[in-house]
């Protein structure tokens, strides 16, 4: 992932609470846990310098997606406006 933020030249430091979706395309049809999924993509957003520390989400939403020859994982990252910061 540092490499891709590398590419596209992306300036990111994600701040605040967080949400993230992530669908996940597996490379076949065997038995997968989703909620392993989820370790080194967030451990690798935050070496990247995409986020300040994956304890910043406060939802977490992993589809299963259909099979894709060599398998895929797309990632949605957003800001959530708590009720005090809508307030204000």
């Amino acid at each position: 992932m540092a490499l891709i933020v590398r590419q596209q030249r992306l300036k990111l430091s994600l701040s605040g609470r967080l949400a993230i979706k992530v669908i996940a395309e597996p490379p076949d049809k065997r038995r997968r846990d989703l909620d392993n999924i989820l370790k080194a993509p967030l451990d690798a957003l935050t070496h990247a310098g995409v986020l300040m520390d994956d304890e910043q989400f406060d939802e977490i939403n992993i589809v299963r997606g259909q099979p894709v020859s060599g398998g895929r994982m797309g990632v949605k990252i957003y800001p959530i406006m708590h009720e005090e910061q809508v307030k204000k």
